[in-house]
């Protein structure tokens, strides 16, 4: 699997022997890896200074396990959405929603633009 990694041109082109093809397949997992950073994701940040989202803690399993890294899913959601930025093509809705279904747990809904009935900030 791949590290997320933020987008650096001049990283880039240090490598002379890279292709096009690999510069723009490396430009599109990382502008996904920060589509992804914007997820308000539950639990902490491992280290408060990481730009990234991930790596986490305070999320466990079902079984009770404190999750140790990137869930794989992160990682699918990221490939997929990098194969659409890599084409140049619309994203598939319903494809890109039925991977975020599968990290619903993940996301910390109570921080998105929907709000409960019991918060704070409801007007009536």
């Amino acid at each position: 699997m791949r590290e997320f990694k933020r987008l650096q041109m001049p990283a880039l082109t240090r490598e002379p022997n890279a292709s096009c093809s690999e510069i723009v397949a490396e430009a599109a997992f990382a502008l996904a890896s920060g589509i992804i950073n914007t997820i308000p994701f539950v639990g902490n940040k491992l280290d408060e200074q990481q730009a990234q989202a991930w790596p986490r803690s305070g999320i466990f399993t079902d079984d009770g396990v404190e999750m140790t890294g990137t869930p794989p899913e992160i990682f699918e959601l990221c490939e997929l959405l990098a194969s659409y930025i890599e084409k140049g093509s619309s994203f598939d809705v319903f494809e890109v929603f039925h991977k975020i279904a599968r990290i619903d747990r993940l996301i910390d809904w109570r921080q998105g633009a929907l709000l409960s009935p019991e918060s704070e900030n409801t007007r009536h």
